[in-house]
């Protein structure tokens, strides 16, 4: 059930109790039928949930198949997970412009501000920003904001991509902008054999049962030859391993999402520490040479 209160151009939406699963993926599977082009602007809406447990088994399962160990305590990318369904509920609302299923995510950068723990209580609020034309159609930022009795401890923007429309106003968001300065040599850390079944179980513990994720049939069925990896567990796959095994105070995290990976997959992890408490990083395939991913990760220990 949810209770909207607010003003007219920031509507939020208290959400007492999520929706199931099915019916969300339900709306997501009948927007493919949306004809979308160009869009002016996005439903102004903020949806909240006041008051979710960060739950120690889904933190488990979370950590369990992103490698993190239990010295990590609750690893800096998890409450994405806690998000998420709050962005299926913008990205499926009825005056949506586009499909959920169909959009790219391009990028995601977190923000932890404070050392979270297992049971506590945190509010997470999610909202669209403003639309951005990009050199493959248009883009959007879904932020998402936690707080711990009123004191702001997450937070993070996931920009996402709709391909093939034509963006208009402002300045455009490049897909590969220009460096500004050289970029530092990495070296090769790690090697991941990725298995045909990952996407189904980072599904199972993070509620992300996008299609495309969960196998080649269904996979296929969007364009794709094979099921790909979700690019958030790429992501808290790389953090795990280069994480401290130590809780963190703070955390700083960025990643784009170059390419897609196919599964099953054998991946290689490279890395240069630009400071002690900072490392910068690529995923990249076996043999070096396609990227996949590759960002930023700063923190400070406990």
């Amino acid at each position: 059930m949810m209770l909207a209160t607010g003003a007219q151009r920031a509507r939020t939406v208290i959400v007492a109790t999520l929706p199931p699963p099915a019916k969300l993926y339900g709306r997501a599977l009948q927007g493919i039928f949306k004809r979308g082009g160009a869009a002016a602007e996005l439903p102004s809406i903020r949806l909240v949930r006041p008051n979710v447990r960060l739950d120690p088994e889904q933190i488990g399962r979370y950590a369990r198949v992103c490698g993190f160990i239990p010295e990590h305590g609750v690893p800096s990318t998890f409450p994405h997970v806690m998000a998420f369904p709050l962005h299926l509920m913008l990205l499926t609302d009825p005056k949506f412009p586009w499909p959920a299923i169909g959009l790219v995510h391009i990028s995601n950068t977190v923000h932890m501000r404070n050392t979270l723990h297992s049971g506590q209580a945190l509010r997470i609020e999610v909202e669209s920003g403003t639309l951005v034309p990009h050199d493959k159609g248009q883009a959007f930022t879904l932020h998402t904001r936690i707080y711990r009795g009123g004191e702001a401890v997450w937070d993070a923007e996931s920009v996402y991509l709709k391909r093939g429309v034509a963006g208009h106003g402002g300045s455009v968001l490049a897909s590969d902008p220009p460096d500004i300065i050289e970029a530092p040599v990495l070296t090769r850390e790690a090697r991941w054999q990725l298995p045909a079944q990952l996407g189904r179980d980072y599904a199972k513990a993070s509620g992300d049962f996008n299609p495309i994720h969960l196998h080649a049939l269904t996979a296929k069925a969007f364009g794709f030859p094979r099921a790909i990896a979700h690019g958030m567990w790429t992501l808290g796959r790389t953090v795990a391993a280069i994480q401290p095994c130590k809780q963190l105070a703070s955390a700083n995290i960025n990643g784009e999402f170059e390419s897609p990976i196919f599964l099953p997959a054998e991946t290689t992890l490279w890395t240069h520490a630009s400071l002690t408490t900072a490392r910068d990083f690529e995923v990249r395939d076996l043999a070096g040479e396609r990227l996949h991913l590759r960002g930023r990760f700063d923190w400070e220990l406990s």
